[in-house]
């Protein structure tokens, strides 16, 4: 499927989530971030972004990294990192969230053409670091608990971060949210961690923005 077809395919909201979910916004952040070193900070365990209508935060011992946050006028971009005082090695947390309202109850079948629509190589550019398809493998991709669940490898990924990490996407606070577990390359997850630190993230953004 090409991405003009996917487009034409589309609601008026996934048109708009095409152009706003690119993880290229995240990718200066992320290599920022990266080459202070990824310490633990003593940031602010939440913020809120886009004119306050959507609370970020992590699970308990994450706190917010200041100097990674980003935002325009349609998304926002935050870096979760251990907090101080919590020095084990952690993977890190990244939200990036959109000024696109999330589809309502009346297209019950967005997500899952959302779904359908990731790993083609057009929804691959998307994802992919670079903008590029051909760097990103798709390893697996779900529908459940209202949420979009990705195993991504990404080979644009900056250098101080494993290839491979775990992505949510779903509506929060009425808004579409993108959720990502990003190891670093000296300290890889085990398999299955990742996926439930990403639940457990899940868990505390719905919590903090009333479900």
């Amino acid at each position: 499927m090409t991405l003009l077809a996917a487009l034409r395919r589309a609601p008026v909201w996934l048109l708009v989530l095409t152009l706003c979910l690119s993880a290229c916004f995240e990718s200066e952040p992320l290599r920022d971030a990266a080459e202070r070193g990824l310490q633990p900070t003593s940031g602010p365990a939440q913020i809120t972004v886009l004119n306050r209508s959507v609370t970020v935060a992590g699970p308990a011992g994450y706190c917010i990294d200041a100097e990674a946050t980003r935002e325009s006028s349609i998304e926002a971009f935050a870096l979760l990192v251990r907090c101080r005082g919590t020095l084990r090695p952690a993977p890190v947390l990244s939200a990036t969230v959109t000024g696109v309202p999330a589809p309502d109850s009346g297209d019950p079948g967005a997500l899952r053409r959302l779904t359908e629509f990731l790993p083609t190589p057009a929804g691959r550019a998307q994802l992919s670091r670079s903008g590029d398809p051909a760097d990103v493998t798709v390893r697996e991709v779900t529908l459940s608990d209202n949420a979009i669940w990705l195993l991504v490898t990404d080979t644009g990924n900056p250098a101080s971060f494993d290839q491979t990490y775990w992505r949510a996407v779903l509506p929060i606070a009425g808004r579409i949210v993108t959720l990502s577990v990003l190891a670093a390359q000296e300290h890889p997850m085990e398999a299955g961690s990742g996926l439930t630190i990403l639940r457990g993230f899940v868990r505390r953004m719905r919590a903090v923005n009333g479900g």
